[in-house]
């Protein structure tokens, strides 16, 4: 059987050799339309549409129909049958290959007005959360009041200023304390004291035709007479 096998033909070997190196090959000027239509379907996109342009030769009549093929890969069968349909009933003949540019040109610019919108969409949402997460803070002046532990004063005696619960509940401790204090410690700055620091007594002197005069005598003064005689 195999020795009945015809060895492949010269044209054979040359269409081989050239379907297996199609991505070497510009241009195809002065190849026959047979030959064509036996090596151009093996073509990629990129290879058809490299060859096309770099021949001199209209090859419509042999890649409209693999321009066709690239479309309805590319772009769906309804789109297809609908253009296919359209240019029945207009009666209008075009190429597939302005038809294959031209769709992918319109899908390119719908595309970029999608990007378009969606890198708006994340903008505005990326400003809108900066927006929430900054948050102003008002400067205040130090207070030229100064704090007063004796129930007086306007300053921090409440224990606002204080952010730590603990801390403010000991200060308000501690200004309650002192205004409980104040009136006894006052008391005991307005009594008179005697030079040993202890408190002094008035003795009221009366007079005849005058008015009453209140002599201070000391508390627990020490009789001169139970001195010891020498």
């Amino acid at each position: 059987m195999e020795a009945e096998r015809k060895p492949p033909s010269l044209l054979e070997l040359c269409v081989r050799k050239a379907i297996d190196n199609l991505r070497h090959i510009d241009s195809v000027d002065g190849v026959d339309s047979p030959l064509l239509r036996r090596i151009l379907p093996h073509c990629d996109l990129e290879q058809l549409t490299r060859i096309e342009s770099r021949t001199a030769t209209d090859l419509t009549p042999v890649t409209d129909v693999l321009w066709k093929g690239f479309f309805q890969r590319q772009f769906g069968e309804e789109n297809t049958s609908r253009v296919v349909d359209r240019m029945r009933r207009s009666g209008a003949r075009y190429r597939w290959k302005d038809l294959f540019r031209a769709k992918t040109k319109q899908q390119k610019e719908v595309e970029d007005r999608m990007v378009e919108a969606l890198t708006n969409k994340c903008r505005a949402r990326n400003a809108e959360r900066q927006s929430r997460g900054i948050k102003r803070f008002t400067k205040l002046q130090p207070s030229s009041c100064k704090r007063s532990y004796f129930g007086g004063g306007s300053g921090m005696s409440s224990g606002s200023g204080y952010r730590n619960p603990m801390v403010k509940k000991a200060r308000m401790e501690v200004d309650n304390r002192a205004r409980m204090e104040a009136p006894f410690y006052r008391k005991s700055c307005d009594q008179p004291t005697t030079s040993h620091g202890q408190p002094m007594r008035t003795t009221a002197i009366h007079r005849p035709n005058s008015t009453a005069i209140a002599k201070p005598t000391a508390v627990n003064r020490p009789n001169q007479n139970n001195r010891s005689r020498f």
